[in-house]
Order: structure tokens, then C-alpha cells, then sequence
């Protein structure tokens, strides 16, 4: 695991039930978050993860954007806007399929002059059992907390993972 992590600021959480339920029954099954943002997640595009060096993925919830609900592993990314022909039906066969509710890759952005960008590859998303504020997450860039004012979902930070094993158990 790397010694950054992702903090995803407001997934909702049917997504996250949809793919809880493929993965009771296939644990290691990669699924799809498909943020909504019209930037790319630099990191993860400079550096992709893989299933041999994942990056571990934080969230918070649409209905609780204050507190650090799941987690999960990122295990790959794409850009929604480069994708092959070949890759896209694949992709979007697997989304239809696994993750029926999502409605295939969509372009969800808010952004006039954008899409969506980043999708994201996960496995092992389980609900925290001690969900934690989110302002205990440290910022790389700054060291400073992650800001438990928030109003509106979307965006993200890099956060350290020294303290991580304490908080997600």
C-alpha cells in the first residue's frame, strides 16, 4: 500500500451498497466509482495504482460529508475520455452488469466546459465499524486536517496513512 492515500468527499452510499453486495459473494472483484469531477485525479493518473500497489481510497457520504464512512482499494484508474472503443464496451458491459444501478460510464460532471473524467477501479470496499470525522485525515501537501466544514459533496485530498490502521481498524 502506498503512503498516501485518496479521500473521496460525498459518495453515495447506494452506489457502495450495489457493489457490497457483488463483493459478499466475490470478495475480490474489482467495481467502479465514476466521480463526478471534470479533472483528472493527477496522482492516480501520473502514478496508476495497480492490484500489486493499490492506493487506499477513503470516503465520506453524500448524507454525511463530515465523517469517513468506508474504505476501499484503488487498483486502477482510467480517463474516461481516452478509453478505446474496444475497452469502453468492455467497461460498460461490465458496469451494466455488476452495477446495474449505475447506468453503464456516464459523463455526470457539473463543469460547463468539462466530463466526467476519472474512473476508478476498487476492491475490498467494506463500511467502517468505527466511522471516524474526517478532519482526522492529515492533507500531504500541507500536513494540515482535512476540513470537516463541508456543504456539498464532491472533490478530494491526498492524506497521509501514517495514523490510518489506527482509525479503520
Amino acid at each position: 500500500m502506498r503512503r498516501e492515500a485518496l479521500f473521496l468527499n460525498g459518495v453515495y452510499e447506494d452506489v457502495l451498497k450495489e457493489i457490497l453486495q457483488v463483493q459478499a459473494v466475490l470478495p475480490e472483484q474489482i467495481m467502479f466509482l465514476q466521480p463526478h469531477k471534470s479533472e483528472a485525479i493527477v496522482r492516480l493518473r501520473d502514478e496508476p495504482p495497480t492490484i500489486d500497489d493499490p492506493v487506499r481510497l477513503l470516503m465520506s457520504l453524500t448524507r454525511d460529508l463530515s465523517t469517513v464512512h468506508y474504505t476501499a482499494e484503488i487498483v486502477g484508474w482510467d480517463d474516461k475520455r481516452n478509453l478505446s472503443d474496444e475497452k469502453r464496451r468492455v467497461l460498460n458491459r461490465l458496469i451494466y452488469t455488476l452495477q446495474p444501478n449505475e447506468g453503464g460510464l456516464y459523463d455526470a460532471s457539473r463543469a460547463e466546459s468539462g466530463e466526467s473524467v476519472n474512473l476508478l477501479h476498487v476492491r475490498r470496499v467494506r463500511p467502517l465499524s468505527k466511522p471516524f470525522a474526517v478532519s482526522q485525515l492529515r492533507k500531504t501537501g500541507d500536513n494540515e486536517p482535512v476540513s470537516d466544514k463541508r456543504t456539498t459533496a464532491g472533490g478530494w485530498a491526498y492524506v497521509k496513512t501514517e495514523e490510518l490502521a489506527n482509525l479503520i481498524g
